[in-house]
């Protein structure tokens, strides 16, 4: 079992430790930040998100050792609507292969419908990450459209899917 629990300063050098490629880093961040990324960078970005207000950040635990295997975040909560954005979602390398994105996946909709009361939830995911997009897919995110060549990557552009899954279609 998987539980998300707070991402907290102290959890920042285990992260950036499993960012090893400029690949990993550009799926992870969609080069929101430089490769490698500088720690303090990304806790300037963490004290400015929890100043808005707009984000949650968490680390995925296994419950029976807890040992942290993955992170992700809610992000462009906007309660009004009742609509958040999934996003920086990153299996830990040692963790790949066992269940552990579905199962993270389905902690944060659990939150987002569950605790938050959300009516939707979606997120982008880059063509190329096709075991992200079949994970995403057996949870229940629908395709919902595609942001063609939108993102420039070393070797060639790549595409952005956007895919969504609403409070009414969950399956807890």
């Amino acid at each position: 079992m998987i539980e998300l629990i707070p991402f907290t300063d102290a959890d920042i050098d285990r992260l950036l430790g499993w960012v090893t490629s400029l690949e990993t880093h550009l799926l992870w961040t969609a080069s929101v930040f430089e490769y490698p990324l500088a720690p303090e960078l990304f806790r300037k970005f963490l004290e400015e998100s929890a100043a808005r207000g707009d984000r949650l950040f968490y680390k995925a635990v296994e419950s029976a050792t807890g040992e942290a295997v993955g992170h992700l975040e809610l992000g462009a909560i906007d309660r009004r609507n009742q609509c958040l954005r999934i996003g920086r979602v990153l299996v830990a390398p040692g963790a790949q292969g066992r269940g552990v994105g579905t199962a993270m996946m389905r902690a944060a909709l659990e939150i987002a419908f569950g605790r938050m009361g959300m009516h939707r939830a979606e997120l982008g995911v880059f063509d190329v990450n096709q075991g992200a997009i079949a994970c995403y897919a057996k949870v229940g995110f629908r395709y919902e459209g595609k942001r063609r060549e939108s993102f420039k990557a070393p070797e060639g552009f790549w595409s952005e899917i956007t895919m969504s899954v609403l409070a009414e279609e969950w399956q807890p």
